[in-house]
């Protein structure tokens, strides 16, 4: 189930959102450009602050996408 995942956590079980961050990180060529997005765009939307775990296990799936390991 959806909330079960990072994205379910981090995007207080917003499916819409947690999509349309996917979508968009789709469209970067470089991890780097994903990390950047990520921060400065997302994170600011959502209070990640209790969500360490969640978070580290988001950007595990997001290195695995581009290629490079933890």
């Amino acid at each position: 189930e959806f909330v079960q995942l990072p994205g379910g956590h981090l995007f207080n079980g917003e499916q819409g959102d947690f999509n349309r961050v996917l979508s968009q990180l789709n469209t970067f060529e470089q991890l780097s450009e994903a990390e950047n997005f990520i921060e400065q765009m997302v994170k600011p939307d959502y209070d990640w602050s209790q969500k360490e775990e969640f978070e580290m296990r988001f950007y595990d799936l997001v290195r695995q996408k581009f290629g490079e390991e933890n």
